[in-house]
């Protein structure tokens, strides 16, 4: 089992980490990514990327994402999925 700490702040890292490469081809620096930032209008992502990155947040923090309850506008924002995602892991393992 993964003893990563599923905070919001973590999966943010991880989600920056990952994408760094589509963040730089796009002018964007990880360090300049504000909360509100949209990963799918800014072109980071598509929408299957949408899934790969729940997917890879799960692989990660070896848990389960419920998405039924979050906004879809706020599913491709860093700062609303990584509240959301810190949220739910910790309901999902009970913390």
């Amino acid at each position: 089992m993964n003893t990563k700490p599923a905070t919001a702040a973590a999966i943010r890292q991880f989600i920056l980490a990952r994408y760094a490469e589509q963040l730089a081809a796009c002018g964007h620096s990880t360090e300049s990514i504000r909360d509100d930032f949209d990963l799918l209008q800014e072109s980071v992502i598509d929408s299957l990327g949408i899934l790969e990155m729940v997917s890879a947040v799960e692989t990660e923090f070896d848990a389960t994402i419920d998405l039924e309850a979050i906004d879809a506008d706020d599913l491709t924002k860093i700062g609303p999925f990584c509240r959301y995602a810190a949220d739910a892991i910790r309901t999902t393992l009970g913390s």
